[in-house]
C-alpha cells in the first residue's frame, strides 16, 4: 500500500508539473498570437489607407470668374476633373466664366475628383421685343430697360405725334413687336417732334452713374454724345458723372435730339 501511495504521489506531481508547463506555454503562445494579429491588422489598415489615398487630400481651388477656355489646364494642374452642369445669363459678368461650383472652394477632395461647374452663358438670352409703338418716349424707355434692352440713337422727325415712338431699328434694320432679339440689344428709335421746333431743358447728370444718366438723357429726348472715363475708372457701369457738356440749368435749353457729352470718374467731386 505504501508503494501504491508513493506511485500516486509521483504521478500527481508529474501531472501537476505538466499542467503548469502547458499553462505557461499556452499563455505565451496565445499572447504571441494576439500581438501578431494586432500587428497584422494595423498593417492591413495602413495598406487600405494608402490604396484608397484617404490621407491624400487636395484643396479645391476657386474657379469663379475663370473662363471655360482655361479650365482644362487649371484642373489638370490640380489633378482634378470638371463637368459643366448648367449655364445662366448674368449681364454683369463676362460670357463663359464660372459663376458657381460644387464642391465649394477650399474643400478637401481626393485626386481626380469631379468638380461640377455652372458658367455664364456664352450667348445673350433671347427676349421678345415689346410693343412700344405710339408710346411716349418716357414709357418706351422704361419698358425697354425693364425688358433688358438698351435705348440707342434717338432720331426726331416732324410729326403730329409729338414725343411718340414712330419706328424702331437695330443697326438700321427695322424690327417688329414680338420679334426675338438678344438681351442688351441697342434699339434706335424714331420719335415725333411735332410740326414746330421745340427746345428742352438740359438735365443735371452730375452724381448719376452711367445707367442712370443714360435713362435721364433719353427720357429728356436727348442723346448721349461722347463719353470720357477718368483713368481711375475700373468699372464703367458704376462710374459717376462729374462733368457734362453742355451744362445744365433751368435757363439752359437745347433742341430735341441734341447730344450731351459726359465725363465719368469714381468720384462725382472729381476736379473739373
Amino acid at each position: 500500500m505504501e508503494s501504491l501511495h508513493m506511485i500516486m504521489q509521483a504521478f500527481l506531481l508529474t501531472l501537476g508539473n505538466f499542467l503548469s508547463f502547458l499553462k505557461h506555454n499556452l499563455l505565451r503562445h496565445i499572447s504571441f498570437a494576439l500581438i501578431s494579429v494586432i500587428i497584422l491588422f494595423i498593417i492591413w489598415l495602413k495598406y487600405i489607407d494608402v490604396y484608397t489615398m484617404n490621407s491624400r487630400y487636395l484643396e479645391v481651388p476657386d474657379f469663379t470668374d475663370y473662363h471655360i477656355s482655361k479650365l482644362d489646364s487649371l484642373t489638370t494642374s490640380y489633378n482634378l476633373r470638371y463637368i459643366i452642369i448648367d449655364s445662366i445669363f448674368d449681364s454683369d459678368k463676362k460670357k463663359g466664366v464660372v459663376v458657381n461650383q460644387d464642391p465649394r472652394p477650399l474643400s478637401e477632395v481626393k485626386k481626380n475628383r469631379k468638380i461640377y461647374l455652372t458658367i455664364n452663358s456664352l450667348q445673350n438670352r433671347k427676349i421678345i421685343f415689346p410693343d412700344i409703338y405710339d408710346l411716349t418716349l418716357r414709357q418706351a424707355v422704361r419698358i425697354m430697360n425693364n425688358t433688358g434692352l438698351k435705348v440707342g440713337r434717338l432720331e426726331y422727325v416732324p410729326n403730329l405725334a409729338r414725343n411718340k415712338v414712330l419706328d424702331f431699328s437695330v443697326n438700321g434694320i427695322s424690327i417688329k413687336k414680338g420679334q426675338e432679339v438678344f438681351e442688351n440689344t441697342v434699339i434706335d428709335l424714331v420719335i415725333g417732334k411735332g410740326l414746330t421746333g421745340e427746345d428742352v431743358v438740359i438735365p443735371n447728370l452730375i452724381g448719376l452713374n452711367r445707367m442712370e444718366a443714360n435713362i435721364v438723357v433719353k427720357s429728356t429726348s436727348l442723346n448721349i454724345g461722347l463719353e470720357f472715363f477718368n483713368e481711375s475708372v475700373n468699372d464703367t457701369q458704376r462710374a459717376i458723372v462729374y462733368k457734362q457738356v453742355p451744362t445744365s440749368g433751368l435757363d439752359r435749353k437745347t433742341s430735341l435730339g441734341s447730344s450731351i457729352d459726359i465725363f465719368y470718374s469714381n468720384n462725382e467731386n472729381q476736379e473739373k
